[in-house]
């Protein structure tokens, strides 16, 4: 049982499950603690309105549960009268498809301009939609007013917390349909997928309507995917690797004082954008199976891939994949001069250690204001990281329109990445459960058209994530499918009983053999579940 309270109703002996804003802003990293003093009350208080707290964990007991739920009752009777306070809640609608509600914005950015609100929520049955890589580009066909009035719901649309739901219904042209997609058979979809040598250039210049949070001088560019995964898994690895190398050694020159060498940053990440502009799926795949490598600075290569996939989605050049590809490496290099203690501190941070720890953006950038040519937006990105949408964020406390593209960009980025890493003080959470967090988020703290096209490029089970299929097996999605989301290619690399299967098989859940039942996706899992380690299977 859950309850969301505000702060001021907080007691010793509440487990707190959530919070009303990123944990990355506080200095509760644990994402879930049990309240055992005045000080932690004091703490929460501090820097959030409202938490959710979870009683089954808690030893207040259902007495304090019941009450506070009456008093919430009545705070909610007064709220339909006075202006609301934030919260997150969750609701649930008649068709019972989950949604994630919007209670995270205020009024004053709820009411937004058109080409800003959310994609409209789809019941995905029976209807086969194509996501462009570029929705904002897409203006020749919209989607039918009622189109899944009647559809009944499907395992589909009952995927916890569906991030589908979430979105707003204002944008009518975010998805193209795509119905000849519907009568291809199986054997057909395997002939196609043995001509992957597209004659299409990579990329074209696109002249159509932009999204509003890319400056009005950035031409933009439609990338197409120019090799299959399979093909391009080795140059991305081999560009990987470099860039993990380089990484290595400019860590090592920064903790001996050394000149940041930013020539040798700007080769290897020449190499990841190119094959990144190939097929980004394959290099994303090969970061999340070595993930569970990855040292505590390397989650700046995650987010750097992280970053150019998002901007080769929104349509930006190569020269801005590039930039924000250093971003990316960079986003958290003065974490090297913090106290190694904080870092590895496995506990709460004290409100004096928090304050030792935002201070990394500025030791960054005093660590890169002796590199030359540094370009503007590099370091924008940096400086503005943890800025967000509605003021609270540091160093600067900016907002809305003061933060750039690179620092709105980094924000989402640099979030997802932490909550699916494993750190000392925190768990990781699965890419679905971390991209619901930043959805529920959006609006008030990252700029919510941004953080849909991020959900567009990365999928809701992103190339490289543990699945728990309907069958009881666990697999790892290899690909994603552009006109289903939710029914991606998998390597199957469990049994139902979860144990390693000794011949992973691929699957591709768009295309599967109607002599069969069909398996679909039942959630996503976090690095490492049930100790299945999938480089194993598909990495040499």
């Amino acid at each position: 049982m859950k309850t969301e309270i505000p702060s001021s109703k907080l007691k010793i002996g509440m487990f707190v499950s959530d919070i009303d804003r990123p944990w990355l802003d506080t200095p509760f990293l644990l994402q879930g603690f049990l309240i055992e003093n005045n000080k932690d009350i004091e703490q929460l208080q501090e820097y959030c309105q409202f938490v959710v707290i979870e009683w089954d964990r808690s030893t207040q007991g259902l007495q304090t549960a019941r009450s506070v739920s009456k008093e919430k009752v009545e705070s909610d009777r007064r709220a339909s009268i006075a202006p609301s306070s934030t919260s997150f809640s969750e609701t649930y609608d008649s068709t019972i498809q989950t949604s994630i509600a919007d209670h995270s914005a205020p009024e004053s950015i709820k009411e937004k301009p058109a080409d800003l609100q959310a994609p409209v929520a789809l019941n995905i049955k029976d209807t086969v939609f194509e996501p462009t890589e570029l929705s904002h580009l897409t203006h020749t066909e919209t989607i039918p007013k009622n189109l899944n009035k009647d559809l009944p719901a499907t395992p589909e649309t009952q995927i916890k917390e569906g991030l589908l739901a979430s979105f707003s219904s204002k944008i009518k042209d975010f998805f193209k349909i795509k119905s000849d997609f519907k009568d291809k058979s199986y054997a057909q979809k395997k002939a196609f997928d043995s001509e992957q040598h597209p004659t299409a250039p990579e990329v074209h210049v696109v002249t159509t309507q932009r999204p509003e949070f890319i400056p009005a001088n950035v031409e933009l560019t439609m990338y197409n995917d120019v090799r299959p995964v399979e093909e391009e898994l080795a140059p991305a690895g081999k560009a990987y690797t470099l860039t993990e190398k380089v990484l290595h050694g400019l860590v090592e020159d920064i903790r001996s004082d050394k000149n940041l060498e930013i020539e040798e940053v700007e080769t290897v990440i020449q190499e990841v954008v190119d094959s990144m502009v190939r097929n980004p799926n394959a290099l994303m795949l090969i970061m999340r199976l070595r993930q569970q490598d990855n040292a505590s600075y390397e989650y700046g290569l995650q987010t750097a891939v992280y970053l150019i996939a998002l901007g080769r989605h929104i349509g930006l050049p190569k020269d801005f994949l590039e930039r924000l590809g250093i971003t990316g490496l960079l986003l958290d290099i003065g974490n090297i001069k913090l106290p190694s203690e904080l870092l590895q501190k496995n506990e709460r941070l004290s409100l004096e250690e928090f304050e030792i720890v935002k201070s990394h953006v500025g030791l960054g950038l005093e660590i890169l204001k002796e590199t030359p040519n540094l370009h503007t937006d590099i370091l924008e990105g940096i400086a503005q990281h943890h800025e967000r949408e509605n003021g609270s964020g540091y160093p600067a406390g900016l907002s809305k329109g003061n933060i750039s593209l690179f620092g709105r960009m980094a924000a989402i980025v640099n979030s997802f990445t932490a909550l699916t890493n494993a750190r000392f003080h925190t768990k990781a959470v699965s890419a679905y459960d971390a991209l619901k967090s930043i959805s529920t988020m959006s609006g008030e703290y990252y700029l919510d058209s941004m953080v849909e096209q991020f959900i567009q490029t990365i999928g809701i089970f992103p190339v490289g994530s543990l699945v728990e299929l309907s069958s009881g097996e666990v697999a790892v999605v290899i690909s994603q499918s552009k006109v289903r989301r939710l029914k991606p290619r998998v390597l199957i690399i469990s049994g139902p009983d979860k144990s390693p299967a000794a011949n992973p098989a691929t699957l591709d859940l768009l295309y599967q053999s109607e002599t069969m039942a069909a398996v679909h996706i039942l959630r996503g899992l976090p690095t490492g579940a049930f100790d299945l380690d999938a480089r194993e299977y598909y990495l040499a």
